[in-house]
C-alpha cells in the first residue's frame, strides 16, 4: 500500500519558504571577529578551556577586528613569539566564516605534517567544541558529496575552508578564494614545484576578489634575519607595537627584553624596569597593564591597507617574566639554545651574525684523535669531491646524532680532470675504507661530485658508477638561495661522448645557503672550544692534521647584506674555498640521508655501528670518549682483578698511532 505523505498547510508552507528566502537574503552580520568569538567561541584545547574571553589576551582584540571580512584592511601580518594566541586569531576568523560570513577560504601550512596537526589539534577541536560551529559545519561522514572532509570544511550558506600545504605546487593551483590564511609563513620553502615563491602562488588565488575586497593574512614566529617572510611583511605594513602603561607613573611604553631585570641565576626575581621612572614592576601588575594597553602604529596611514603587528612573550598573560628570565639563563649557558630563545621567546628574527671565527682561533681548537680514523659517536660518513682545473680535491666527513661534523680525511688528486687517469685514481679513492675505534672498516654512504666544472666528464663518471652502493656516486649541482632543501629532486642530464648521446645521469640539486648557515653556526661552537662537560653539541671538529691553509679555505665565504636587495647572500672572499665547499656538500648529503630519522632510529643506528669500549680497540675508544680519566681509572681497576683481554691491534704499518698515556 502506497504511503500518503502529509503536507503542511499552505500558510505554514509559505512561512517555511519565507524563512528560507530570508536566511538566503540576510546580509552578513556587522559584528567583528572579536565580537563573534566572545559570543560563540568555546575554547576546547590548551590550559584555558571554556568560553572565549577577549580580556584574557587584550592585545589580540584589534587584530581580530581588522581581520574581519567587512573591514577594509586587505592584508594583516602578525609576527610574534610562540604561545601568545597567534593561531587563535586565524581560528576565530575561520569560525566566523563557517558560521555567519560565508566565503571561500584557503589555509596554508608549511608541510603535510603541520597541516594534519593543525586540523586535528586546532580546527577540528574548535568545530567540535563550539556548538554554533558544530551545527553549521557539514559532518565529515556525509556521503552526499556536500559534506566536509579532512582537508575541506563546509559551513553555512556555502562557506568553505580548505587546508593546503605550501610545499606542494599542486595544492596551490586551480583554486579561487577571497580569504587566504598563511600559518607559519616563515617556514615556507623558497620555491615550490619550480613555480616560484609559494606566497606569490597563494596570493594569486585571490585575483578575482581584488575589486571586491580580498583578505590575505600572514601569521608566524620569525625565521632568519634577511630571509624572514613575516619580518619583511611586518616592515611593509603599519608596524604596530603594543604599548602598556607603567602602574607607577602611567607612562605608555612597549615591553622590551633589555628592561627585564633579575638577579644572576635567580630568575624568580625577574621584574620589569619602567623606561620612564625606572621603578621595577612586579608580575602581578601585568594583567592591569595589558588591559589598559593599546597598539601604536609607526605608519598608521597603512592600517586600511596592510595592518602589521609584532609582539613577544613579555606580554603573555600565560607566561610569567620569571620563565623568560629562566630561558635566557639557559641560552646564555648553552649558546646552541640562543636561536630558539630569540625566535620563540623574544619574537625576533635570528641574526646568524655570519662573520666566521678567525683561523688563528680555530688553530687552537684542533683536536688530538688519530688521523684517518672514525671517532666514537660518528654514525654517518659522507664523501665529496670538488673538481678544479688541475686537480680533484676530496674530503670525507663524519656526522654524529647531534649533527656535530668531524673531518675524517681529505686530500688532492693532481691532474687534468678531463684525463681518464685522474678519474682512475678517483676509482681507487672511493674503494677506500676508514677504520673506526673498534676496528671496523667504514665507507661513506654517498659520495657527491661537484658537476659545476667539466660537467660532461662528471656526468660520464657518475653514469659509469650508476647503481653502485657504499658509496653511491652522485653528480651534484650547488644552488644558491634560501629555503631550498639540502638535496632536492634529481633531474636527468644527457651524457655525450664524441658528439653523441650515450645515456643519461641523475643530477642532484643542493641548496647551499641554508647549509652554509648551519656550517657557520657549527664553527662558532668550535670557536668556543670544550667546556667542563666537553665540546658543545653540534660543533665542527678537526684534528691536528689540518694546517692554517686548510682553515683559510674553510673560512673562505662570508654572508653579507646585498646593497641592491637588502637580503643576506653568501659571497666568496678567498680564491681557494674547496674545504668549505666539501664541508657544505657532505653536510647537505648527511641532512638528506637522515631527514626522517627519529630518536629511536638514531638509537638503532648507534647500536648497529658502535661497540662498547670492552670490544676490540677499546683503548682507542677510551682515549676519544667523554669523561676520559674516570673511564681510564675504572679500566685499570678491572684490569687488576680480571684476566687481560685479548686486544687485536693493527700492524704499525697501516697508520696505527700508539694510544696516548697522558690522559691518566
Amino acid at each position: 500500500m502506497q504511503e500518503t505523505l502529509s503536507r503542511p498547510p499552505a500558510a505554514d508552507a509559505s512561512a517555511f519558504l519565507a524563512g528560507i528566502f530570508a536566511t538566503a537574503l540576510r546580509p552578513d552580520p556587522r559584528r567583528t571577529v572579536a565580537e563573534w568569538a566572545a559570543a560563540q567561541r568555546i575554547v576546547s584545547e590548551g590550559a584555558y578551556e571554556g568560553p572565549w574571553r577577549n580580556d584574557r589576551a587584550p592585545y589580540l582584540t584589534e587584530i581580530l577586528e581588522v581581520c574581519t571580512l567587512h573591514r577594509p584592511t586587505r592584508r594583516v601580518s602578525l609576527l610574534g613569539s610562540a604561545q601568545l594566541g597567534k593561531t587563535q586569531v586565524g581560528l576565530n576568523l575561520l569560525g566566523q566564516v563557517l558560521c555567519e560570513t560565508p566565503t571561500q577560504a584557503i589555509v596554508a601550512l608549511p608541510s603535510i605534517n603541520s597541516l594534519r596537526m593543525y586540523n586535528r589539534d586546532k580546527l577540528d577541536r574548535m568545530i567540535q567544541g563550539t556548538p554554533a560551529l558544530a551545527n553549521a559545519v557539514a559532518d565529515i561522514t556525509d556521503r552526499s558529496g556536500q559534506g566536509s572532509t579532512t582537508a575541506v570544511k563546509r559551513g553555512a550558506r556555502g562557506a568553505q575552508v580548505e587546508l593546503v600545504t605550501a610545499s606542494s605546487s599542486r595544492d596551490l593551483q586551480s583554486r579561487t578564494a577571497r580569504l587566504v590564511l598563511m600559518e607559519e609563513v616563515s617556514e615556507y620553502e623558497a620555491d615550490v614545484g619550480g613555480r616560484g615563491d609559494p606566497v606569490d602562488q597563494l596570493e594569486a588565488r585571490t585575483i578575482q576578489w581584488r575589486k571586491r575586497g580580498e583578505k590575505i593574512i600572514k601569521i608566524s614566529t620569525p625565521g632568519i634575519k634577511g630571509q624572514c617572510r613575516i619580518s619583511d611583511a611586518f616592515n611593509q605594513g603599519s608596524g604596530g607595537v603594543y604599548n602598556v602603561p607603567c602602574p607607577h607613573c602611567e607612562a605608555m611604553q612597549p615591553l622590551r627584553f633589555a628592561n627585564l631585570n633579575w638577579t644572576a641565576n635567580d630568575p624568580e626575581t625577574a621584574r620589569y624596569a619602567c623606561e620612564a621612572c625606572g621603578v621595577l614592576i612586579d608580575e602581578r601588575d601585568k594583567p592591569r597593564m595589558l588591559a589598559a594597553g593599546s597598539w601604536v602604529h609607526e605608519r598608521p596611514e597603512l592600517l586600511d591597507r596592510h595592518a602589521s603587528y609584532r609582539i613577544s612573550t613579555l606580554y603573555s598573560p600565560f607566561t610569567p617574566w620569571a620563565e623568560v628570565a629562566r630561558e635566557s639563563d639557559k641560552a646564555e649557558a648553552d649558546p646552541s639554545r640562543l636561536k630558539t630563545f630569540w625566535q620563540q621567546w623574544l619574537g625576533e628574527a635570528w641574526d646568524e651574525a655570519f662573520d666566521l671565527p678567525k683561523a688563528d682561533i680555530l688553530l687552537l681548537r684542533r683536536d688530538a684523535w688519530p688521523p684517518r680514523r672514525v671517532p666514537p659517536g660518528v654514525l654517518v660518513l659522507m664523501g665529496a669531491t670538488d673538481v678544479q682545473g688541475d686537480r680533484l680535491v676530496w674530503a670525507v666527513w663524519g656526522f654524529d646524532r647531534n649533527f656535530g661534523q668531524w673531518l675524517i680525511d681529505t686530500g688532492t688528486l693532481p691532474g687534468d680532470p678531463t684525463r681518464p687517469e685522474v678519474w682512475a685514481e678517483h676509482d681507487a679513492l672511493i674503494d677506500r675504507t676508514w677504520r673506526d675505534a673498534w676496528g671496523r672498516d667504514c665507507r661513506p654512504e654517498v659520495w657527491g661530485i661537484d658537476a659545476g666544472y667539466v660537467s660532461g666528464h662528471v656526468y660520464g663518471y657518475a653514469r659509469r658508477h650508476a647503481g653502485r652502493r657504499a658509496p653511491e656516486i652522485r653528480a651534484l649541482d650547488g644552488r644558491p638561495g634560501w629555503k631550498l632543501p639540502p638535496v632536492g629532486t634529481p633531474v636527468a642530464r644527457d651524457v655525450d661522448w664524441a658528439g653523441k648521446k650515450i645515456g643519461q645521469v641523475q643530477l642532484w640539486p643542493v641548496g647551499t645557503w641554508d647549509i652554509k648557515s648551519e656550517l657557520a653556526s657549527a664553527l662558532r661552537l668550535t670557536e668556543q672550544g670544550p667546556g667542563p662537560e666537553g665540546w658543545p653539541a653540534g660543533a665542527l671538529r678537526f684534528n691536528e692534521s689540518v694546517d692554517r691553509a686548510w682553515l683559510d679555505e674553510l673560512l673562505a665565504e662570508h654572508c653579507v647584506t646585498s646593497p641592491r636587495t637588502g637580503r643576506r647572500e653568501w659571497k666568496k672572499i678567498n680564491n681557494r674555498n674547496e674545504a668549505w665547499d666539501l664541508a657544505v656538500y657532505t653536510r647537505a648529503l648527511a641532512r638528506h640521508a637522515t631527514l626522517q630519522l627519529q630518536p629511536d632510529d638514531w638509537d638503532r643506528l648507534a647500536a648497529e655501528r658502535q661497540g662498547p669500549p670492552e670490544q676490540a680497540q677499546a683503548d682507542m675508544a677510551r682515549i676519544w670518549a667523554p669523561d676520559l680519566k674516570a673511564r681510564a681509572v675504572e679500566a685499570a681497576r678491572e684490569k687488576a682483578t680480571a684476566p687481560a683481554p685479548v686486544v687485536r691491534r693493527p700492524a704499525r704499518g697501516d697508520g696505527w698511532i700508539e694510544p696516548r698515556n697522558d690522559w691518566m
